[in-house]
């Protein structure tokens, strides 16, 4: 599977099915996205014209996000799969309501820095947000996902991911930190 970050917490998976998580992107996904899932209604994690230039009829989000765009989709309810992406609880400081979803090893879990009771992760996408490194470095040690990639920071903030990055390292954790439209394989 082909996995990119496309900045800010957008992230792109392409293995057979080609999903985008929270569609505010700065590099272009491939063309053909068939599933667009949404953790929650913040505009840096939704963008409703770039959600609209894909085009894609197939949309999960949060009950509170369909409702505050406008939106027609699946409403996002953790312990619910859909297309073989699990949906999962999350916290997100000031959402309204938000969640996380498990895709074939990979854990995109928003802003949250408290994550869910899941075996298997192989790759999980995590903000770096440096009043919760303490909390990430708990989260990770319990979970022991293969590789750890900060993403959700800007050109100009770019010491919190290496921040994490440096904690995590001193750890014994994998982290790599990606280019934006830069990406791994799992």
């Amino acid at each position: 599977m082909r996995v990119r970050w496309l900045g800010n917490s957008c992230v792109e998976l392409i293995d057979g099915k080609h999903i985008l998580i929270d569609p505010n992107y700065i590099v272009e996904p491939k063309e053909n996205v068939e599933l667009i899932l949404v953790t929650h209604e913040h505009g840096d994690h939704f963008d409703l014209e770039k959600f609209e230039k894909l085009g894609v009829k197939k949309l999960v989000a949060p009950k509170a996000t369909l409702k505050e765009y406008g939106l027609d989709g699946i409403e996002a309810k953790p312990g619910v799969e859909i297309d073989g992406v699990r949906i999962l609880e999350s916290w997100c400081w000031k959402a309204k309501e938000s969640c996380s979803y498990f895709y074939k090893g990979i854990l995109h879990a928003g802003d949250s820095a408290r994550f869910p009771e899941i075996e298997g992760v192989k790759l999980v996408f995590t903000a770096c947000f440096p009043d919760f490194y303490d909390d990430h470095l708990n989260e990770f040690k319990r979970m022991r996902p293969e590789l750890i990639v900060p993403f959700h920071y800007s050109k100009e903030k770019i010491e919190n991911a290496k921040g994490l990055k440096k904690l995590l390292d001193e750890s014994g954790l994998n982290c790599k930190i990606l280019e934006v439209g830069g990406e791994v394989e799992i």
